[in-house]
């Protein structure tokens, strides 16, 4: 089994301390490995209130800024990097993981800040690398934290162009449908970033996250880049974390609609051809109209998002 000395967590903190602290209980509770915390342009006391739990934790702690920590290669049990604002998932992660890369770490752990952790989440992300030498992602089963016997999903899911949407494998089964080897799931098109082991080849020869898509897709453009590259994507079936919970679908704001159609419009635009991404608009166009009906603000910024994404150029 691969050491977790070579372990490095990320967790991205914006506006949510409470969330943060917890997860970090969860990681030392299972894995007292080292952890980055960045913080991505926090406008409540988060800053405070982690730098105080960090310090309270022990004397190895490194607290910079973003642009004091592009001159440090030295490891730390924690680091707390603060971002001058708020960069996304993919911008904000990328500044703790070129840290990481500096300093000589061979896994990187990214972890939603909601996530809490069951026993041997990290062992078995580890076992999945290891079985395989071309897998650069390795990623826990999800099931819903206030009912740990439902999966949230099945590591990852399937990815449908000429709509624009993706749809989460096993969502709301049963765990008890999870027999080894994980038969009854399909293989996924992408595995999700919430929980998610990444190899330090991936980030050699890939690069980091896009950070242009903001929120969303970002996984899917970094497997995507790292399959044409010859690595591969698996679910770790002996990993599990507990995540979100079974309401959680329910109430989404207008601007998740936003930026979700948006990233959908901007992948597709990237990776496949010019009459998939335009059905892709014209099909998650009526879908978030037909889903939102009582929503005119999410629809008016679902349709924002996807208008965006239409004029966005790669070049």
């Amino acid at each position: 089994m691969i050491s977790h000395d070579k372990v490095c967590a990320f967790v991205l903190n914006w506006n949510g301390a409470d969330q943060t602290i917890a997860c970090m209980e969860s990681l030392k509770a299972h894995c007292d490995i080292p952890v980055v915390i960045i913080d991505n342009g926090s406008k409540d006391d988060s800053i405070q209130r982690i730098t105080a739990y960090l310090r309270a934790e022990g004397d190895d702690v490194l607290v910079a800024t973003e642009h004091e920590i592009k001159g440090i290669a030295a490891q730390h049990k924690r680091t707390f990097i603060i971002n001058d604002g708020n960069y996304g998932y993919a911008g904000g992660n990328n500044i703790g993981l070129e840290y990481a890369l500096r300093a000589g770490y061979e896994y990187f752990w990214i972890l939603n800040n909601d996530i809490v952790l069951e026993a041997g989440a990290l062992d078995g992300l580890l076992k999945t690398m290891e079985e395989d030498p071309k897998c650069g992602f390795a990623a826990s089963v999800l099931v819903y934290t206030n009912n740990p016997n439902i999966v949230q999903c099945v590591g990852g899911g399937t990815i449908y162009p000429w709509l624009g949407k993706t749809k989460l494998i096993g969502k709301n089964a049963n765990r008890s449908e999870l027999t080894p080897g994980l038969p009854s799931f399909p293989k996924p098109d992408y595995v999700m970033g919430a929980s998610m082991l990444i190899s330090r080849a991936v980030l050699e020869q890939v690069g980091l996250m896009e950070h242009r898509y903001f929120m969303y897709s970002e996984e899917l453009d970094w497997q995507y880049r790292a399959a044409k590259a010859g690595f591969s994507f698996k679910v770790s079936e002996h990993s599990f974390a507990q995540h979100g919970d079974s309401g959680s679908s329910k109430g989404r704001s207008h601007m998740f609609h936003y930026y979700r159609n948006r990233a959908a419009i901007m992948y597709n635009k990237k990776f496949h051809s010019f009459p998939v991404w335009l059905l892709s608009a014209i099909t998650l166009s009526a879908i978030t109209i037909l889903q939102n009906r009582k929503s005119p603000k999410n629809i008016r910024y679902g349709i924002k998002g996807i208008t965006e994404g239409l004029s966005y150029s790669w070049r």
